[in-house]
């Protein structure tokens, strides 16, 4: 039976200012998770994209087994509440959704309709008008597929499904005309939403994701400048719902994820993580999850390290489990240490950045009783990221005048 996740809230703590005949070194430490209201809608399965007002948009996703949701809400975070905007033209499941460089924002593909087919359908929302309008659709249905932002505005579509089987076929869709045009195809069909992200130089990687029958362990990168994919190293095993972070120095993060079965049928859930060297195209490994997981929350913190938080692991009856403890790497390290208790343990809820530096974490699957297990929740939080400070020979935590 499934142990009801643990609810606990750290406090803020600060360094003791001690006198110090010399300047102290800036030590690195975890963070708060910080209480804030809760969604209109219990959802999983969204899309979510920033907007240019500081707001975070939640689209789409499901309220339930079989309910598709239409409503769109937003996080404010000068308020800490989420409000309606309004409803989508089409109900859609782990839709695309993007924001472009003018403030509107992309919903594309997923999955919709009685009976829930995968979408070829898009369109926009314009936020200052509170409207959401039909734009150009995709060439074909695109479910799960490999979604990003290029440098020049427009948007790649490459991958997912539109059937049952995995499709290697990618579209860019341009905001000036509202058209989606294909472009090159990927070297291997994958589904793969989760491992995908924009290079320091404005390609696109795309690392592993479920191929035909089992995780991948190739990558490929997106060139906007040739519309082509080119292979670009492969992982030491096949993984997915792993995430994928860029760092400050041009490296890109690979952590956690799930690999093929092992022998009592489960997934292999994987503490390792790997840093990926755009250079020269390889992978190496870096130190490992306390904790493996996969579908966890990785985002970039204001001081280039990585928050992972949530996630899931299978334990027998009755199935995932969420991962309560975060975990932040530093890559100066390259380790992981603990970083607190989520209040309310989730997986498959994407983390947004707030313009103060906190990651938002809401919705997704959590666990919502012995009978049912877990089901989309309503749940969300903050991560504040907390620092210890710098004390100068004064003894003073500012730098004398």
């Amino acid at each position: 039976m499934q142990t009801p996740a643990i609810r606990h809230r750290t406090g803020w703590r600060r360094a003791p200012l001690l006198l110090a005949l010399v300047v102290a070194p800036l030590v690195h430490a975890g963070g708060d998770f910080v209480a804030t209201g809760d969604m209109g809608t219990p959802r999983a399965l969204y899309g979510v994209a920033p907007l240019q007002d500081g707001r975070v948009l939640f689209v789409g996703g499901i309220a339930d087994f079989g309910v598709i949701l239409a409503e769109v809400e937003a996080y404010e975070p000068w308020t800490g509440s989420f409000t309606s905007v309004g409803f989508a033209l089409v109900p859609r499941m782990r839709p695309s959704v993007v924001a472009l460089q003018d403030g509107r924002i992309l919903i594309a593909g997923g999955r919709g309709g009685p009976k829930a087919e995968a979408l070829a359908s898009a369109e926009l929302f314009d936020p200052p008008a509170f409207t959401f309008s039909a734009t150009g659709s995709l060439t074909e249905p695109h479910y799960e597929p490999a979604a990003a932002l290029l440098d020049d505005g427009r948007v790649l579509i490459a991958g997912g499904y539109a059937g049952r089987d995995p499709i290697a076929t990618a579209d860019v869709y341009d905001p000036a005309t509202g058209v989606f045009t294909p472009t090159g195809n990927l070297n291997v069909a994958r589904i793969q939403s989760t491992g995908v992200t924009r290079l320091a130089d404005g390609r696109i990687l795309i690392v592993g994701g479920w191929g035909a029958k089992l995780p991948l362990a190739s990558a490929e990168i997106y060139d906007p400048a040739t519309g082509q994919f080119s292979l670009a190293g492969e992982m030491p095993e096949g993984r997915a719902l792993h995430a994928l972070v860029t760092l400050a120095d041009g490296r890109v993060l690979v952590v956690g994820g799930s690999g093929e079965p092992g022998s009592n049928g489960f997934p292999t859930y994987h503490a390792t993580a790997l840093l990926y060297d755009p250079a020269t195209e390889t992978f190496a490994p870096t130190g490992d999850l306390a904790y493996p997981r996969d579908q966890a929350a990785a985002s970039l913190l204001p001081d280039g390290r990585v928050l992972v938080a949530g996630g899931s692991r299978i334990e027998g009856n009755p199935g995932s489990v969420a991962v309560p403890i975060a975990e932040i790497y530093d890559p100066a390290s390259g380790t992981f240490s603990d970083a607190g208790t989520m209040l309310t343990p989730s997986y498959d809820a994407h983390p947004a950045t707030l313009p103060d530096g906190s990651i938002l974490l809401a919705g997704g699957w959590q666990f919502a009783g012995d009978t049912v297990g877990d089901m989309p929740g309503a749940g969300a939080e903050r991560f504040v990221p907390r620092q210890d400070d710098v004390l100068f020979a004064d003894g003073f935590d500012v730098p004398p005048r």
